[in-house]
């Protein structure tokens, strides 16, 4: 059988199964089978492929079309164009998490050269040494893979990054994940700001310039009608955000002036219908600046962002 054949048989078997983009995972199991590109695969694809691949190449769709998802065979995810190691104990990293990222490391830099000009004009000009600013401090809630805080400890310049989770599987492979990235990155287990405390003295030990999360945020009564992937496949603690989706934010949003600096910085991923709700929570603290709603690339609402007054 030609390669092209079997990669159209195996589309097909999983389009049968209601396999959402059954043609892109049809190729990126084939691609993943055997160790080869996008590119090299449209070069092989009259080639005639053996019986034994033939049988792993099915045995590869069949899990697929079980709907175990393609990132839990492959063991992979690509995210801010970094590599991430993925398993049933994590979300996995979503492309409009890169909307939160992106507007993160634009947040930082843009703080960063702000605090550069302050500092030259304040020494003339002079001692350029003594006008760099100092580590940027970022606290990373809800880390999961370690995606959020691993992508901007890569992408911006001279940052600090603290990443906490409940789970100790998720921590595991987050760690997995910074060594691979070659970043250093400080992981602490616990329930949201918990991690942070001096167990002995029940006191905060940091205060951060940037706060972000993308904490669970479905609504518990949806979580059914999620797709199988998601909901027989991720884990249930980092989907289930309370009977509105806002458990989490409330929490969150309570604490947050405690573990903040000065004019530090609050940002969250959303679901697309939140945003409304989760500015007026914050705006009812009178601790923050109006929230600004940022849109994804669909137009959707899907970042939060404040500043402690």
């Amino acid at each position: 059988m030609k390669t092209r054949v079997l990669i159209k048989e195996g589309e097909y078997r999983l389009s049968k199964a209601g396999v959402m983009n059954a043609d892109v995972d049809a190729e990126a199991l084939y691609c993943f089978l055997k160790k080869c590109d996008k590119v090299v695969l449209f070069l092989m694809k009259e080639e005639e492929a053996d019986k034994e691949t033939e049988k792993a190449y099915f045995e590869l769709i069949a899990e697929r079309a079980s709907r175990i998802p393609l990132q839990h065979i492959t063991g992979r995810q690509a995210f801010m164009g970094f590599d991430f190691k993925v398993n049933p104990d994590v979300l996995i990293p979503r492309p409009e998490t890169e909307v939160l990222v992106t507007e993160a490391a634009k947040l930082l830099r843009e703080e960063r050269k702000t605090v550069a000009g302050q500092r030259r004009q304040s020494r003339g000009g002079l001692f350029k040494i003594f006008s760099t600013p100092p580590t940027q401090e970022v606290l990373d809630l809800c880390c999961g893979s370690g995606a959020i805080g691993i992508s901007l400890a890569k992408i911006c310049e001279d940052i600090s990054v603290t990443a906490t989770d409940i789970s100790d599987a998720a921590l595991a492979l987050a760690k997995e994940n910074a060594k691979a990235n070659r970043t250093e990155i400080e992981f602490l287990q616990g329930d949201l700001f918990e991690a942070l405390r001096d167990t002995g003295k029940g006191k905060r030990v940091r205060s951060y310039d940037l706060i972000i999360s993308n904490p669970p945020y479905i609504r518990t009564n949806l979580i059914a009608l999620l797709q199988e992937e998601v909901k027989d496949h991720e884990p249930l603690q980092a989907l289930d955000g309370g009977k509105d989706g806002l458990d989490y934010y409330r929490r969150i949003v309570a604490d947050a002036h405690l573990y903040l600096k000065e004019g530090g910085w609050l940002m969250f991923e959303i679901g697309n219908d939140q945003g409304e709700d989760l500015r007026k929570m914050i705006m009812e603290t009178e601790r923050f600046t109006t929230p600004e709603v940022i849109r994804d690339l669909a137009g959707r609402d899907r970042v939060v962002k404040c500043r402690k007054v």
